[in-house]
């Protein structure tokens, strides 16, 4: 027979280790991205470094409020009827670091297609919705002072995850059909594009699995904290998600490069397109190498010319 603490308690104790192992990761992720990445834009190692204060802080809070209650509550099984501070600006820290990521993706979109500039607006009217009903969140979280009486914050928890979902998810379907509209009948820039679209998808799938549990548990069990398991780990899948977007660039570099040596050709181009918010600066770009393939075979009579579209990676 379960305890009756499985679900205040022990889901406390289990999102702590999910997020502990998720941010340790980041910050391996960040340490590779400022040893490998030091020419890039001030604007970008910034948007890295905000980051790891915010999550930096909201585990940190995280760890105050464990001590709370389990050390200095130890045995009163009624600590969660009071909330101290750091429960909410935890909270608070969380949703602004998926915003800084949501609004980084955002400007991605934007800077990638200038035809589908639309879907970038739409994004960020997602994510401002999301990072303003996370803020409404947190002031009520914090007047209630009380875990216990979540289930009076109904309403804005509801609108915060389900447009938390809907960034996500509009971030992932934009960026999928902007790398397919890329495409041509060049096989190489193809398999690139192919590769992109896939890791576009990855990165989305966890954040929005985690907002959708945490809408869907928050609503099927009232006065628990099941919940817990689609929202305390978010932030750091976020900062995980924008350093492996940024980490991966040189190895897409790298698999770009040798899809080209591997369709042949006599010569071969590239140029950069920009993939982020900003300044038209080469070292403020995530750099989008696009390969230029030009093939050339002589039968009886003619030359034949192929050229190959654009292929670019994040």
């Amino acid at each position: 027979m379960s305890s009756p603490l499985d679900s205040t308690y022990g889901l406390w104790l289990f999102s702590l280790f999910i997020m502990a192992i998720l941010y340790g990761i980041g910050l391996l992720q960040a340490w590779l991205y400022f040893h490998w990445y030091s020419q890039d834009h001030v604007f970008i190692k910034g948007l890295v470094a905000l980051l790891l204060v915010l999550e930096t802080l909201q585990i940190c809070w995280y760890f105050d409020g464990t001590y709370y209650y389990f050390v200095q509550q130890f045995g009163n099984f009624q600590a969660f009827t009071y909330s101290p501070w750091e429960n909410s600006a935890q909270l608070l820290a969380a949703y602004l670091s998926a915003f800084v990521v949501q609004a980084y993706f955002a400007g991605t979109v934007w800077r990638l297609d200038k035809n589908r500039r639309w879907a970038a607006v739409v994004i960020m009217v997602l994510a401002l919705s999301s990072i303003s009903a996370g803020l409404a969140q947190t002031v009520a979280t914090a007047k209630l002072s009380s875990l216990t009486r979540l289930g009076e914050t109904k309403d804005i928890t509801t609108v915060q995850a389900a447009t938390a979902l809907a960034t996500d998810l509009a971030i992932t379907i934009s960026l999928c059909f902007t790398f397919q509209s890329f495409k041509s009948g060049m096989q190489s820039t193809n398999a690139v594009l192919n590769n992109l679209i896939m890791y576009a998808v990855n990165r989305g799938v966890l954040t929005s699995l985690c907002a959708l549990l945490n809408l869907v548990l928050f609503l099927a069990f009232p006065g628990t904290f099941f919940f817990f398991i689609g929202l305390m780990p978010s932030s750091k899948l976020y900062m995980n998600t924008m350093l492996a977007t940024l980490n991966t660039r040189q190895h897409i570099r790298t698999k770009t490069a040798g899809f080209a040596g591997a369709s042949g050709g006599n010569s071969s181009d590239q140029t950069t397109m920009p993939m982020s918010m900003g300044r038209q600066d080469p070292a403020y770009e995530l750099p989008v190498h696009i390969h230029r393939q030009v093939e050339f075979s002589r039968d009886d009579h003619t030359d034949m010319f192929k050229k190959g579209m654009d292929a670019e990676s994040v």
